[in-house]
């Protein structure tokens, strides 16, 4: 009977190293990786749009304009809305998280959000950036930049990834970059900075009302095709190998 207990404890712990080797193995230097898909206004092949926006812009002076809303995708109608007076060059941290029926954007200690009920989806693996800068006279001058990074993913620091436009020469000229990319883990948090930034001797795109001439976005979006883990699962399976091995221990004591 030792002897039967003694091969299964060994057999047990050998999974169990296994397991943990297996978890270890798996985990990169950056836990979790996002890819460039796209550029452009095609969303990638598959993709389903959560139906959730989050938008930023110049705004209007003072407080008579939003600078930052949540909406429905379906029309854009905003949901909520809050006010930011950018400075130039700035860098200002933000966060959007998901619970699969909310999402919520904060950002200088303040909080906005959109929920829904039937969502088109409930997992979060995708999202383009999106910036605008437009060259408009007295409003928007040549080299106006419009920065955009998310450099977090779940509260895990990721390589930075980022849309960033700048206001071209030529009245009326627009530059719009929209980038798209995938994680390899269920989102449930992004983080990152937002910058706006004009030449010294330039218009403020604030105090000249120019709104969405110098703006950004953040859509969400679910690739059903991807295989993507849920945060914690690697730690699921350590646990279930742990569990094996203190199981059987504690029989063998018994």
């Amino acid at each position: 009977m030792n002897t039967i207990q003694n091969k299964l404890v060994t057999t047990t712990l050998a999974v169990g190293a296994s397991v943990l080797g297996f978890g270890m193995l798996s985990q990169p230097a950056a836990a979790i990786n996002l890819t460039f898909v796209g550029e452009g206004d095609a969303v990638p092949e598959g993709w389903t749009n959560l139906n959730w926006t989050v938008e930023g812009r110049a705004g209007a002076k003072g407080f008579a304009d939003w600078e930052f809303a949540t909406k429905e995708d379906d029309g854009l109608r905003t949901v909520e809305q809050l006010n930011w007076n950018w400075q130039n060059g700035q860098e200002v941290p933000w966060m959007l998280t998901w619970d699969g029926n909310t999402v919520s954007f904060s950002l200088g200690g303040q909080t906005i959000a959109f929920n829904q009920q039937n969502p088109p989806a409930k997992s979060f693996n995708g999202f383009y950036l999106w910036t605008r800068a437009t060259t408009a006279s007295g409003k928007v001058d040549p080299e106006t930049k419009m920065f955009l990074e998310v450099n977090q993913v779940n509260g895990i620091a990721v390589n930075p990834v980022f849309s960033s436009a700048i206001a071209p020469p030529g009245e009326g000229k627009t530059t719009i970059t929209k980038n798209y990319f995938a994680s390899d883990t269920s989102i449930k948090s992004l983080s990152g900075i937002a910058n706006m930034s004009w030449l010294l001797g330039s218009p403020n795109p604030n105090q000249a009302n120019a709104r969405s001439l110098v703006g950004l976005k953040i859509e969400g979006f679910y690739d059903p095709s991807a295989s993507v883990p849920e945060p914690g699962t690697v730690a699921g399976v350590l646990g279930m190998g742990l569990f094996g091995v203190t199981s059987v221990l504690r029989r063998k004591r018994a």
